[in-house]
């Protein structure tokens, strides 16, 4: 219990909360943003993870193209952050209307793309392009974290 005679008490008390938003480390009754929409999430196939695990979701911005082209009213240009730890997943999912890149900024990934679900190991400096189909699944089999630059086109009220 705070005191209120205690003013360092109350500081003291508001500390861990004061640093968890200052560090941008999410707060523990926060949701962590999904990578893939649960619309897009497939069951697993042998050795894909069931769930997303180990990644921060950080959005950079996004640009509306209603403007830009009558065809995508509605829906965005979007940029996100995503920072794997070693070990870290994306569950296995199939892009529907959600075209995209990721490029590696630093550490490894490995991708398992449908339909045979082969790993191939992407790295800094490196693209791969998801079009409406793709299926695939991610993780971090490094020992170090990866950081990846993810831009897509989305409905303009997806975070």
């Amino acid at each position: 219990m705070i005191h209120p005679a205690r003013p360092l008490g109350v500081l003291a008390a508001l500390l861990p909360a004061v640093a968890t938003v200052a560090s941008g480390a999410p707060a523990l009754c926060q949701q962590v943003p999904v990578v893939a929409p649960s619309h897009e999430q497939l069951a697993p196939v042998p050795g894909a993870p069931a769930a997303q695990v180990g990644v921060a979701v950080r959005r950079l911005g996004g640009q509306p193209l209603d403007h830009d082209f009558r065809a995508l009213q509605g829906r965005e240009l979007r940029l996100r952050e995503l920072t794997i730890a070693p070990g870290g997943s994306i569950t296995l999912h199939r892009h529907d209307q959600r075209p995209g890149v990721a490029y590696i900024l630093k550490g490894q990934m490995t991708e398992w793309r449908g339909p045979g679900f082969t790993p191939r190991v992407i790295g800094p400096g490196e693209a791969v392009f998801e079009a409406t189909g793709v299926s695939h699944w991610w993780r971090n089999e490094g020992t170090s974290p990866a950081r990846a630059l993810v831009v897509d086109i989305v409905p303009a009220s997806a975070p």
